[in-house]
């Protein structure tokens, strides 16, 4: 393997790639070796660099901090990776391809950290989705049967803001306020998501009751807000894009095209009997799946310094790894020990 592509894989680790576990002097090495590489061979650079933040999503802070810096170096190899990220996103909508949807929007909230993705941009995608989920789950003018798409498409949203908020609430607080109040209509029109294959998980905490009355979608939406009131401040969330933030804002920020969201079937009529509609909301959930709760991984005695949103970092830590490792072939609860 050449050394810019093993430079790409092995950031972040303890390896004899970097000499030292500083993820700044990471970034600088790497961003040196690829600055090198984009004179002979910049279109296998782009796919190695976007498939590397798709495999390995817990490390696309580090990926989007390194496209940063190169924006600054060469504004049109940025500006094709951001318009390869959208229609691979797009391709994600269209197929409804759940984990690469997940992952790229991540991914796109970090760029605009790293000022490389205009902060309109990434609203703009945080509308569309929420415009679509809105509108599925109106009873007069959408179908209902697929909430669970557009419950996808709300926890998509909201697994972003742990990444970005602080710099969307900077560059564009009024934006982001929109966005977390259609959020909130959103979650006064759905219909709650019942847990009950889910009650042999133990009572870990004083909480628990509380907890067994909301979805996960709930209990989500709940986290963030805690956040949002705390100025969306944690540090479960690695942000090395600051320690070269007075390099980066020189960088052009570059836009993407509004996206179009998957379409549902139409709304079953009331001539159509229960059993179809059961049908149509069974093929949505098998589409996108849902995450029914919280996983139970912490003892008590572990989680007291724990804000409520870092539960759900881990988590989708988790996923990522499970989701790098062909997670339907892993034995979760190896992974899940682990913790």
């Amino acid at each position: 393997m050449s050394s810019w592509r093993s430079l790409l894989l092995r950031i972040g680790d303890k390896c004899p790639e970097y000499n030292s576990s500083d993820p700044k002097e990471h970034i600088e090495t790497c961003f040196a070796a690829l600055r090198r590489e984009l004179e002979h061979s910049p279109d296998e650079l782009l796919a190695f660099l976007l498939q590397c933040a798709e495999q390995l999503p817990h490390k696309i802070p580090l990926y989007g901090t390194v496209v940063g810096l190169l924006n600054l170096e060469n504004e049109e190899f940025v500006k094709k990776l951001v318009e390869t990220t959208q229609t691979n996103f797009q391709d994600a909508l269209d197929s409804g391809n759940c984990d690469r949807i997940r992952i790229l929007m991540r991914f796109l909230t970090v760029l605009m950290c790293s000022k490389v993705l205009q902060p309109s941009s990434l609203v703009v995608v945080f509308e569309s989705l929420l415009s679509s989920a809105a509108t599925t789950v109106d009873e007069e003018k959408g179908n209902p049967s697929w909430q669970a798409q557009a419950d996808f498409y709300i926890r998509c949203i909201l697994s972003c803001l742990p990444w970005g908020g602080a710099e969307l609430l900077e560059q564009v607080p009024e934006e982001i306020e929109r966005v977390m109040v259609g959020i909130e209509a959103y979650m006064s029109i759905r219909k709650h998501v019942s847990d009950e294959g889910l009650c042999f998980f133990e009572a870990e905490d004083e909480n628990e009751e509380a907890l067994k009355e909301k979805d996960f979608l709930e209990d989500l939406w709940d986290r963030i807000q805690i956040l949002s009131s705390n100025g969306w401040k944690l540090e479960s969330v690695p942000r090395p894009h600051l320690s070269f933030e007075a390099q980066l804002v020189a960088g052009k920020s570059h836009e993407i095209n509004p996206l179009a969201t998957s379409s549902q079937p139409n709304l079953p009529s009331s001539t159509l009997s229960e059993a179809n509609y059961g049908k149509q909301k069974h093929e949505a959930e098998l589409r996108y799946p849902q995450r029914i709760r919280r996983l139970n991984i912490f003892p008590p005695n572990k989680a007291e310094d724990l804000q409520p949103i870092d539960r759900f970092i881990v988590e989708e830590y988790l996923l990522d790894v499970l989701f790098y490792f062909n997670g339907w072939f892993v034995n979760s609860r190896s992974i899940f020990a682990l913790v």
